[in-house]
Formats: C-alpha cells, structure tokens, sequence
C-alpha cells in the first residue's frame, strides 16, 4: 500500500472539506445580514403598483445594523468645550489661556488665540466659526457672514462633487482632516465626508462643503463650509460635534425594504410626484432629550432624481 498517496489524498480531502465548511458558513453569514433577493424583487413589484418607480440595484440589501448614540448638550457649547477647541487650535499653553478675554458678540461670543478667531453661536448649538485671522478683513460683519455661509452651503450642496478630480478631493480631505485632529479628543467614531466642492478663482481657493458622519454615515444636520488657501484651512463655519458619547444603544432597526414601504405609507402622494428611486442610504438625525442630552437617531434617506429627498427613523420608521 502506498502511504504517501494516501496521506495526500487525506489531506486534499480535509482541505476540500475545511473550503466546503468555510463557504457554508460566509454563505449563513451573508443570508443572515442580508435581505433575500426575491423579497427585493418582490418589493419592487409591489411598490410600482404604488407609484413608487425603483431600480432593484438603489435598493441596499444589507440589513442596517447602527446603534443609537447619546451625547451631551452643552447649549452654546460650555465655557469649558469652548476654551478646549481655543487650546487645542491655537496651540496656546493653559497658562496663556486663563488670560483669554471672551468676547460677547451678537451671535454668542468669541475670542482670539494664537493663529485664529474663534467664535459660537446663539442661533443654533453646535454651531461654531474657526476663522484664520490674517484672513478676517476688517470690515467683516458676523452677522452677514453666518447669512453669506448658509448660502455658499446651498449652493455647494447642490453642484456636489460631480466632475470634481479625485486627487483634489483626496487633498482637501487630507488637509482637513489634519486640521480637525487638532482637537485631539475627538471622539473616533466621528469624522466627515466631503459633499461639496469648487474652486474660487476669485478669491484663490477651494471651497469645500463637508458632513460630519459616524461610523461612516452621515449626521444630517451637521455640515460645514470650509475655505482651504495654500494648503491650509482658513474658515472653518457650521455644526460640529466636538464631545463625547455617553451611550450607545442597540435597537431591533427597520431594513431598505420596510422604510419603502412605510415611505409610500405616509407620503405616497408626494412620492408619485417625486420622479424614480435615485439614491438610499444610512444617515443619522439628531433629536434633543433635555436640557443637556441628545440622541443621534439611525434613519434612512431617500433620494429621488426628481431632486426632492426624504428621512425616516430606522427605529419607528416615521418621518424625520
């Protein structure tokens, strides 16, 4: 009897058997974190019959798995996340900065450190402008500049990235990036995806409109316009989230499928006026509890390639 053959055959044997075992186990997995095809399909079906046109391929067929995020409220941001975003941008010592004097401006208050102007807002919590100040002209009126900044973000947010040189994006991402890491306890499940870009020849710079995300998914209401020259931020304005989470909770979440559904429920008229299913993805809305608490919500958005969009909570699947 040959030994050798036979140990090879064992061991082909084994190997053939592990790959068999691996497969069965990757294909449990992937039947278990997605929603079967022919439910898609069948979705698709039913929903035209509704006036709800949708390609089967925008329909995500990964089953959400976010988490709900509790953070702390600090109304416009507290005296004490103030002056560490003053510390940790400046690069001033704690010495240096008992001796800020903190301004009382109309939107809130401000102050100037190191490098930069700093200033937050009454008008809305997060809310908060990092401004280099060779690059504030002395005319400037905060006011008109918060109104000014709310228009550029519209204005970005409707050109988005489209046509835009990957290796520009991957830039001002980079610059950005080793900006806000400035502030160096941040927390790391947050960062920010880039949804807006163009070049201002006028003024010699790229204007960049950015969301702030978790866990890769975007923070609806949290966006901020930035202005980079010579490789450098120089206006940072918008919401931004610079504390910490206290919690996280998992929650039993409503997949692609289930909001489309629930989507014609409420607003069926709307949708059969809204063109075909352009865009579905994960995103999280922000809901006050308290006077000092918040809730980051997992929610759906849909988009439609008439331009009109949609959020609803992953949760109840109500509209947001």
């Amino acid at each position: 009897m040959n030994t050798k053959n036979t140990k090879t055959a064992v061991i082909i044997l084994l190997i053939i058997a592990n790959i068999f075992f691996i497969y069965n186990i990757i294909n449990l997995k992937i039947q278990s974190e997605n929603i079967p095809s022919e439910m898609i399909d069948d979705a698709v079906n039913i929903l035209e019959k509704n006036g709800f046109i949708a390609d089967r391929s925008k329909i995500p067929a990964k089953k959400p798995s976010s988490v709900i995020y509790e953070g702390v409220y600090e109304g416009v941001y507290s005296q004490n996340t103030f002056a560490d975003i003053v510390k940790y941008f400046s690069g001033i010592s704690d010495e240096e900065l008992k001796d800020i004097d903190y301004m009382q401006v109309p939107v809130g208050r401000s102050c100037t450190a190191g490098d930069y102007r700093f200033t937050v807002s009454n008008a809305n919590y997060f809310n908060i402008s990092i401004i280099e100040k060779s690059y504030i002209v002395p005319e400037m009126d905060f006011d008109e500049l918060d109104r000014d900044t709310e228009t550029k973000k519209e204005i970005l947010s409707e050109s988005g990235i489209t046509g835009i040189q990957n290796s520009d994006i991957k830039k001002a991402e980079k610059i950005i990036k080793n900006f806000i890491k400035k502030y160096n306890t941040q927390d790391i499940k947050l960062g920010f995806v880039i949804t807006g870009f163009s070049e201002n020849k006028q003024k010699n710079c790229d204007t960049v409109l950015i969301n702030q995300s978790i866990d890769g998914a975007p923070i609806d209401s949290h966006t901020v316009y930035i202005e980079i020259q010579d490789g450098r931020v120089k206006y940072f304005s918008g919401k931004w989230y610079f504390g910490e989470f206290i919690g996280k909770y998992p929650m039993p979440l409503l997949d692609s499928v289930n909001i489309l559904f629930k989507s014609i429920e409420i607003d069926g008229n709307i949708i059969q006026e809204s063109g075909k299913l352009a865009e579905m993805s994960p995103e999280y809305t922000v809901m006050r509890h308290d006077t000092d608490k918040f809730y980051l919500l997992p929610s759906w958005q849909i988009k439609f390639d008439g331009g009109r969009k949609f959020s609803y909570n992953m949760i109840t699947g109500n509209k947001n």
